[in-house]
């Protein structure tokens, strides 16, 4: 009987100890019940590395019809392309993402024009964009450009002299260029020389700063 306090306090440990575990597991199941509920993620990095820009989660709660992300790779590279697609599919009932394996379904990824692994398609509005890499910028890019049912295109003037889109030297408009892409305008450069007449599907024309007079048919 001389140990018997010592038993006692033990008995009490361990009942204080199996409360304590109970009340954990029940934390647990009620937040693993929830996340499956309300498929939510939060993001606690400091700079929100892993958060959607306010555009996109704009854009994509603001679908009124369905739209589907389709990602074509291999099974193990998935995981990488989860990390930014599922965000998208988090954000509304109306957008699906899909993965497939083009080694497991050929036949699939032939139908859809697909040429090589990491090949993102957007679909939405009976459009199909292709997203040109994995990222938040270039796969919202490829859901506005279906949304809004037709191509933007910026053609620019050339032939006499005018800054070229492509010249990334001082005077060039390589990075009003790049600003325009990723504005999910196209953009496309002219001569007036060679046909005097502007394409039908530009938008917006620039004729940028001309260093020669214009002559004949181009005037």
């Amino acid at each position: 009987m001389k140990f018997g306090w010592l038993k006692a306090r033990q008995t009490k440990y361990t009942a204080y100890l199996t409360a304590y575990l109970l009340v954990v597991l029940a934390a647990l199941v009620a937040i693993n019940w929830l996340s499956n509920r309300h498929n939510k993620s939060y993001d606690s990095t400091t700079n929100k590395r892993f958060s959607l820009s306010d555009q996109t989660i704009k854009v994509v709660r603001g679908l009124q019809k369905d739209a589907r992300i389709v990602y074509y790779d291999k099974t193990s590279q998935f995981g990488t392309a989860r990390d930014l697609l599922d965000r998208y599919d988090n954000l509304s009932t109306r957008l699906k993402v899909a993965y497939v394996d083009p080694d497991k379904k050929p036949q699939v990824a032939k139908a859809d024009g697909v040429r090589s692994y990491g090949t993102i398609f957007v679909e939405a509005n009976a459009k199909k964009e292709e997203a040109k890499s994995l990222s938040e910028e270039e796969v919202t890019g490829a859901l506005i450009r279906a949304l809004k049912g037709g191509q933007r295109t910026v053609c620019a003037v050339s032939g006499s002299g005018e800054h070229g889109l492509e010249d990334s030297e001082r005077t060039g408009y390589s990075s009003f260029k790049s600003l325009l892409e990723r504005n999910n305008y196209k953009t496309q450069t002219i001569s007036l020389l060679e046909k005097p007449e502007v394409p039908k599907d530009c938008t917006i024309l620039i004729v940028g700063g001309p260093r020669l007079d214009y002559v004949e048919p181009s005037v």
